[in-house]
């Protein structure tokens, strides 16, 4: 087992760096604190209707309604401390009964019963366990992520599917802001609907634009080939002209205020201005709703339906997860903490939904690849999460475990690799040693 899953499975270590904070756990370590005492809010249903009219008709909808102060200072104070003191990714925030307890406020807002929740129409909608934390600096030259969409399905026929006949689409992010984003510090931008052809009709396809020698992520507008591989940039088709650019919206918010958008809606986290007066780190969390024929709950043995937190196994299974498929996001990511992600998703492999577990897995592969070929080289750097006393492992051997690492989840989900990816990987001369394995790959 890597060392730092040790120490991440360590509750009381978390407790320490965040003694604010409560991670509630039972004799055999699950946790028992129950979400039912979570306040109900919720829009009168005139309210309602106009937010779910904006959604469709703009992909977006401002809601200001905000979420509770208490959970609000409590979490973003943890994100902060978690980044700025201990260097330590914001998501590991996901830990903390408090993070599931904005969760459980957040899914009372937009899915409550009675159809007094925004989404909950049509009765389909399933709190998805997408969630990520944010914290974004514009002094330490930390920005939100580049353009995209958040999903890009294969063909034009998939995408109508992924929309309800009344309109409203069947992924849903509600991304909260802990702290006032503005565009000082970092806000959310968009390009509305009604301005973005890409939205529905689907984005051109790679042979009208792209370039075959660039990687995916250069040719992808969001950077990353989990979606978008098969389509090319939509931004540019969105502007074609210098008057197109003054469709797009900066949607600053006020702490505790929040939005929700759809999975088709073109956005990203400006870059912010170091300069500005009185700035402050914009902080921010997001959960995500899906159709459950859509997109089914990461977590296939856990549901938010039932009135109690995860325990705390599922939670860092889930930081880990996400840390691993958002990897190009996060730049205090090192090698370390790549390979002990993969080892615990592993350990909990049964708890993943299956596609969600078999992206995080490519998503590994294609982490390691990068780190390899020199993308992004940690050698030089500490492991976070280590004592003052000194590292949490000794490096040794490292290589080789990396690349075992890799092949192994290469070859657990080899029909998710095309024989260039294979190729490429086993004609390297680092590789050669490994070429034995080839014909079990594919």
């Amino acid at each position: 087992m890597h060392p730092l899953i040790s120490r991440w499975s360590d509750e009381q270590f978390w407790r320490k760096l965040c003694p604010h904070l409560s991670i509630s756990t039972d004799g055999d370590g699950d946790s028992c604190t129950s979400t039912s005492d979570v306040q109900p809010k919720y829009y009168e249903q005139k309210e309602r209707q106009e937010l779910l009219d904006r959604l469709i008709d703009d992909g977006y909808a401002l809601l200001d309604e905000p979420c509770s102060d208490v959970l609000r200072e409590k979490v973003g104070k943890a994100i902060s401390d978690l980044e700025l003191q201990h260097s330590i990714p914001a998501t590991f925030a996901l830990l903390f009964d408090e993070t599931w307890q904005l969760a459980a406020e957040s899914k009372q807002l937009l899915l409550q019963k009675q159809n007094k929740g925004i989404l909950q129409s049509h009765g389909k909608m399933r709190f998805n366990f997408d969630m990520l934390a944010w914290h974004i600096d514009p002094r330490r030259k930390q920005v939100g992520f580049s353009p995209h969409r958040d999903r890009q399905p294969d063909t034009l026929d998939a995408l109508k599917q992924s929309f309800y006949s009344d309109g409203q689409a069947k992924y849903i992010t509600h991304w909260i802001a802990l702290a006032d984003a503005n565009p000082n510090n970092s806000c959310l931008y968009v390009i509305p609907k009604q301005f973005d052809p890409g939205y529905l009709e689907g984005d051109d396809p790679p042979e009208s634009s792209t370039d075959e020698s660039k990687t995916d992520s250069e040719n992808n507008t969001d950077g990353s080939s989990s979606d978008s591989g098969s389509f090319s940039d939509p931004l540019s088709r969105a502007l074609p002209t210098k008057q197109s650019y003054q469709n797009i919206r900066a949607l600053p918010r006020k702490e505790g205020e929040s939005i929700i958008f759809t999975h088709r809606i073109l956005h990203w986290g400006s870059a912010g201005n170091p300069r500005a007066s009185n700035l402050h780190p914009r902080v921010a969390i997001s959960f995500v709703y899906s159709d459950v024929d859509y997109e089914a709950p990461y977590l296939t043995n856990f549901s938010m339906d039932d009135d109690k937190l995860p325990p705390f196994s599922l939670r860092l299974l889930l930081v880990c997860s996400q840390l691993l498929i958002y990897y190009q996001r996060f730049d205090n990511l090192t090698t370390q903490h790549l390979r002990a992600c993969y080892e615990y998703c592993k350990l909990h492999a049964d708890e993943l939904n299956h596609a969600y577990r078999k992206k995080v897995f490519v998503e590994f592969v294609k982490a390691m690849k990068e780190r390899r070929d020199g993308v992004e080289d940690d050698d030089d750097q500490a492991a976070l999460l280590q004592d003052k006393e000194g590292s949490t492992n000794d490096n040794d051997g490292d290589d080789s475990d990396d690349e075992e690492a890799m092949l192994e989840a290469m070859l657990e989900n080899s029909d998710q690799f095309d024989d260039d990816f294979d190729d490429e990987y086993y004609d390297s001369d680092d590789c050669g040693k490994h070429k034995s394995k080839r014909a079990r790959i594919g």
